[in-house]
């Protein structure tokens, strides 16, 4: 056991190791292993003749979801990188938990594992406990317990499962090095932040669609109270659906912004989320590469090589990681472009929403429930554009981040 160490976390059965030490695994296409390191050999309790030729599910625990397992083989069957926590259980019947960070390789796959310790890994570990309690009682599929788990994901205001992995290795790696006693990592802290931008546009952006649609509701309410005020087509009917008519069209203009498949701000978030996930993988792939200088010769286990493509990975994830935050740029100029020509189509919706209201004050004594009608809208119109001026400043935040950083890079 290393000093590192936290034994006020450790639990029943569990195996202890340090917050020093990283994990490290490759397998082949199938899931074989093919190599890894002395933290992985000791911790697993397996000799080298039990580990390298098996199958990597030889370290598995039944209490992490098969779910996790889904979503880890979808991303990296579509060649990216992923990250989750993983409960793996040892030759002896103990438990240990990882974070894993998980990428595609020639071949196969690697996998470098980090010691966890923040509070969201303890409501991983309760969230893991329920949806693998409900796995074995209900037979669930594995797609079905993957979905539960991106529901998760989106009910901590996450736009994706990589956005909250890249915010779990961001929050792991900071916490590793207040363990450590190392001085707060630069980057890591850029990951986090950008993260928390990122994350907090699309909370707005939820909000800003659902304020449009109960707003579509208004126009229909004019029109019952011009009904009762005044003969056919009098000014209060024309106002509402003058009314109707501008607001659909922004309405389908925010559609295709914020909502459907492959939306601006989806298009925004996934290649950001993805920026951020290979930047805290650079990092610990750097690491990792350091620590093998002085690995202990194994049978069967070619160093030079694994260092060599631990180097390469790295030099990949961090041009990959260069290619999806100037792609993460654009879109977010695009995004605050966006936002900011809703905006002024609001302005057209505002003169409408201003005649109704002179139109209340002239009928004065007569005006019924218009009065309350034209309230709602001033209050819907004013939610409308906070939440549209929230998203033109984080979009500009998130590109003025991801340019410092592409800056400051080589």
């Amino acid at each position: 056991m290393t000093e590192q160490t936290d034994l006020s976390r450790v639990q029943e059965g569990e195996t202890h190791f340090g917050f020093d030490e990283l994990f490290y695994s490759r397998t082949d296409s199938r899931g074989i292993i093919r190599a890894g390191n002395q933290v992985f050999h000791r911790v697993s309790g397996f000799s080298w003749e039990k580990l390298l030729g098996a199958p990597h599910k030889i370290v598995r625990h039944p209490d992490t979801p098969r779910g996790v397992f889904r979503i880890l083989w979808s991303a990296l069957g579509a060649g990216h990188p992923m990250g989750a926590y993983v409960k793996n259980r040892t030759r002896d019947g103990e438990h240990y938990w990882v974070f894993a960070v998980l990428m595609p390789v020639e071949d196969g796959f690697l996998s470098v594992r980090l010691k966890p310790s923040t509070p969201l890994f303890d409501r991983i570990r309760d969230t893991y406990t329920r949806i693998s309690t409900r796995e074995r009682a209900e037979n669930l599929d594995p797609e079905v317990s993957a979905d539960l788990l991106r529901k998760v994901a989106a009910d901590e205001g996450f736009s994706s499962y990589t956005s909250y992995m890249a915010f779990a290795l961001g929050q792991e790696l900071a916490a590793r090095d207040k363990k450590l006693g190392r001085p707060a990592d630069p980057r890591t802290t850029r990951l986090i932040d950008m993260n928390k931008s990122l994350e907090r546009v699309t909370q707005e952006q939820m909000k800003l669609l659902r304020s449009f649609e109960a707003l579509q509701s208004i126009p229909n309410n004019m029109r019952i109270v011009a009904s009762r005020l005044e003969p056919s087509g009098g000014p209060v009917s024309a106002i509402s659906e003058n009314y109707k008519a501008s607001s659909m069209v922004i309405s389908e203009r925010l559609r295709s912004f914020v909502a459907g498949r492959d939306n601006l701000c989806d298009r925004v978030s996934r290649q950001a989320a993805r920026a951020l996930f290979l930047m805290g993988s650079n990092r610990v792939l750097a690491e990792m590469n350091e620590n093998f200088a002085d690995a202990d010769p194994v049978e069967g286990i070619d160093w030079d090589q694994e260092r060599t493509m631990l180097r390469q990975l790295e030099m990949d994830t961090r041009r990959a990681t260069r290619d999806a935050m100037e792609q993460a740029v654009g879109h977010a100029e695009g995004l605050s472009r966006s936002s900011a020509e809703i905006r002024r189509q609001m302005l057209g919706l505002d003169t409408i929403r201003v005649l109704g209201r002179v139109e209340c004050g002239r009928m004065r004594e007569t005006s019924g429930g218009l009065s309350s009608t034209i309230d709602q809208l001033d209050i819907f119109h004013d939610d409308i554009k906070k939440r549209l001026e929230s998203i033109m400043r984080l979009s500009e935040e998130i590109g003025s981040a991801m340019n410092l950083f592409l800056r400051s890079e080589p």
